[in-house]
Formats: C-alpha cells, sequence, structure tokens
C-alpha cells in the first residue's frame, strides 16, 4: 500500500509539473492550468462515454420505461454532476496548503 501510495503521489506531481509549464501553443497567455480552453483529455474522454454507452443505456432504459427509465434518469444526472466537477478540477489550481 505504501508503495502505490508513493506511485500515485510521484505520478501527480509530474502532472502538476506538467500543468504549470507553459506551451509553445499556449503563448496567448490564456491558460489555466496549461488547458488553453478548450476541453481537457479528461472531459473528452468522459463525453465520449457519454455519447457511446451510456447514451446507449439511457435509449434502452427509456424503452423499457417504469422504474428502469427513472433510474436511468437519476443517472444521467448524476454524471452531468460528475462532469461538472471533472472540468472544474481540469481548469482549477489546487489550494494552497494552510
Amino acid at each position: 500500500m505504501e508503495g502505490l501510495m508513493q506511485r500515485l503521489e510521484r505520478a501527480v506531481t509530474r502532472l502538476e509539473q506538467m500543468s504549470v509549464q507553459p506551451s509553445s501553443s499556449m503563448a496567448n497567455g490564456d491558460c489555466v492550468n496549461g488547458i488553453d480552453g478548450g476541453l481537457s483529455q479528461c472531459v473528452e474522454a468522459f463525453d465520449m462515454l457519454m455519447s457511446g454507452p451510456v447514451s446507449d443505456y439511457l435509449n434502452n432504459s427509456r424503452a423499457i420505461g417504469s422504474g428502469v427509465e427513472k433510474h436511468a434518469e437519476m443517472v444521467m444526472n448524476a454524471l452531468q454532476t460528475q462532469r461538472v466537477f471533472l472540468k472544474m478540477a481540469a481548469t482549477h489550481q489546487e489550494p494552497a496548503q494552510v
């Protein structure tokens, strides 16, 4: 477990370093955490998931109707909230440690 925590900490450190390094393609100064205003990779991947298997799940649930459809709508609401969180996390810096 200790080894996994160390690997995770190293990975996070590398990601943080990458996010603050200026990129030659982002020379306009409008980037936040290395993101130039476009969608981050995690949000793009999440959108692909939403437009693929999740969309199929919703369509099938609607076809079944009743409680299954209601459950699918609750899942969709939760996933939309998750997308908002992912987008926010990708565009904001970690708060300073006090």
